[in-house]
């Protein structure tokens, strides 16, 4: 079910950006399992109905990766997104760095990130012509 929920949310970026090399819609089962030893797994619950889910891991030592996070359509705008990341740095207090990448050309997700106080740091890497 995680799987799928995934596939669906990314199905529109990938439809856009023709991303055939990291797109979460081509993960696999198997890697997509490989997660729940790797690091910590949630569902998001909205209304008590699935409306996503987010994976992270600890990169080292007091540093976390916020690896996905996937908010189905019907879900966002209600500031699920920021509540859930909220939730996260208090259930990680010891943590005193997170990470995390997006899509440049995702203006909304970088606009929520920053507006957390997020600050846009690091490499940035040209995946095809469209992103």
């Amino acid at each position: 079910e995680l799987l799928l929920l995934q596939k669906e949310v990314f199905t529109e970026m990938y439809n856009r950006y023709e991303d055939h090399e990291t797109t979460p819609v081509n993960q696999s089962m198997d890697r997509f399992i490989k997660r729940f030893d790797a690091g910590d797994y949630y569902k998001i619950l909205f209304k008590d109905r699935l409306a996503g889910s987010v994976f992270i891991y600890e990169k080292a030592p007091g540093i976390m990766k916020l690896h996905i996070i996937n908010i189905k359509s019907e879900y966002q705008n209600n500031g699920i997104g920021q509540t859930v990341m909220k939730r996260l740095e208090m259930m990680y207090p010891h943590i005193i760095k997170w990470e995390l990448e997006t899509i440049l050309e995702e203006k909304r997700n970088c606009h929520v990130y920053e507006k957390m106080g997020y600050i846009r740091h690091g490499i940035e890497k040209k995946i095809n012509e469209k992103i």
